[in-house]
């Protein structure tokens, strides 16, 4: 019979020695909540992705993988049965209060994207051959990702209407009213809370349409010497909505349209 989650939480206590009754403080620590969060967020896509993809054409997991810095893991793993490709799922939120409203009625969401740790000269020396980059050109974007290190990137929008409490410090659900009509607009209709609704509103996008040189972005490295196609992904991809529309406008779509991005791995 499998265990119950009290009793895995117990077992967890144990094993690294946190105390059961400070257990909640602990996960409440502002240096906390936001590695917990970007981790949980990879289940939350891995049963989003479950949900909508049919069991027996497609298969998702989360692969347990003892990544070592430098050498990107998979967030989430979609099997195609038919062809045996794999598609590597990048999962990242949007950015702490990174929703923008401009003056002409579009929208942007900014989505933090870059790498948890920044690569030291010796990570640099290490890796440079194996990505087919020169050492000098990795070293001055040690931080940022290039389109081979994963296949698609999901992003939840909801964590753009976080603010943090200068009190506490920890993240607060906060949206502006101009955030509240954006979220009416993409289709809030009042049956759920309206936190839950801005968390499963998630979009899709083929790493390779975030690379500068194809998203058009211009990189914004003081030392790049190709700052309109070094080819490495924005520490900030944003997910841009024209006024009044429900989708963005720049290449993201729907998870729930995730299946046309997925077709395009699978006929290659």
């Amino acid at each position: 019979m499998p265990k119950s989650w009290e009793d895995s939480v117990e077992e967890y206590c144990k094993k690294y020695n946190i105390p059961l009754l400070y257990l909640a403080e602990t996960l409440y620590e502002p240096k906390v909540v936001p590695m917990i969060r970007g981790k949980a967020f990879e289940f939350s896509v891995m049963m989003a992705l479950q949900e909508i993809l049919p069991l027996a054409e497609w298969v998702v997991d989360k692969p347990v993988m003892n990544a070592q810095m430098g050498l990107h893991d998979v967030d989430v793993r979609v099997l195609h049965k038919p062809t045996g490709k794999i598609i590597r799922i990048e999962c990242k939120l949007a950015k702490k209060g990174g929703y923008r409203l401009f003056p002409d009625g579009h929208s942007e969401i900014r989505v933090k994207c870059m790498r948890s740790r920044t690569l030291g000269p010796a990570k640099v020396k290490e890796l440079a051959p194996k990505m087919g980059i020169s050492e000098g050109v990795l070293a001055i974007h040690n931080d940022q990702y290039i389109p081979s290190d994963f296949d698609i990137v999901v992003s939840s929008i909801g964590n753009a209407f976080y603010t943090t409490d200068k009190t506490t410090g920890l993240f607060e659900w906060s949206p502006s009213k101009k955030a509240n009509d954006f979220l009416d607009k993409l289709g809030f209709t009042g049956k759920e809370n309206l936190r839950d609704f801005a968390f499963k509103t998630m979009f899709a996008v083929k790493a390779s349409n975030l690379a500068i040189g194809v998203s058009g972005v211009i990189c914004t490295r003081e030392l790049c010497r190709d700052t309109t196609a070094c080819n490495f992904i924005p520490n900030y991809p944003i997910i841009s909505f024209e006024k009044n529309a429900q989708k963005p406008a720049n290449r993201w779509v729907p998870l729930r349209e995730v299946l046309r991005l997925f077709d395009e791995f699978v006929r290659i």
